[in-house]
């Protein structure tokens, strides 16, 4: 028997489009703050991929800051078909993972949608002022984004 059809493995170049037909109809929406490919590019090793049977079917970044010891879990997303799945949960204990690994203590994830799913995984309502200051400075208040931040034990 062949292995599993869907595993998590670190982004590459080639992941780019994968990684957009992912997020780009959630940017549309305005779930997802809205990334060129070349940005995409550029950061690319900051991504994690669910790929199932060699399809990007997920993703999510960490955005570290050293100095404060925290991590932005960002661009989390699930195709819809693959929702209920766990790989979202998945890809969260991943970047969780990869934060622990560079002495991070804290976690925090920006929504305007869904506030009630990372609740339910440990994170708890903050406050834009608890921002790491480079992240707080570019902090857009017209999205009304929700803070949620978690401990990394």
């Amino acid at each position: 028997m062949a292995g599993p059809l869907a595993h998590l493995r670190s982004a590459t170049i080639d992941d780019v489009g994968g990684i957009l037909a992912i997020i780009e109809p959630l940017e549309d929406e305005g779930v997802l703050v809205r990334r060129s490919r070349e940005r995409l590019e550029m950061e690319i090793e900051r991504f994690v991929v669910a790929e199932h049977d060699d399809v990007i079917i997920g993703c999510a970044a960490l955005y570290a800051f050293p100095k404060e010891k925290v991590g932005e879990l960002a661009a989390l997303a699930v195709h819809p078909d693959f929702r209920r799945e766990g790989y979202g949960e998945a890809l969260m204990h991943e970047i969780e993972q990869r934060a622990r690994k560079l002495r991070l203590i804290r976690l925090f994830v920006l929504t305007t949608r869904t506030s009630g799913w990372f609740i339910e995984r440990g994170f708890a309502e903050s406050d834009p002022s608890r921002l790491p200051s480079r992240k707080r400075d570019l902090y857009n208040w017209q999205r009304r984004s929700l803070v949620y931040e978690k401990r990394l034990a």
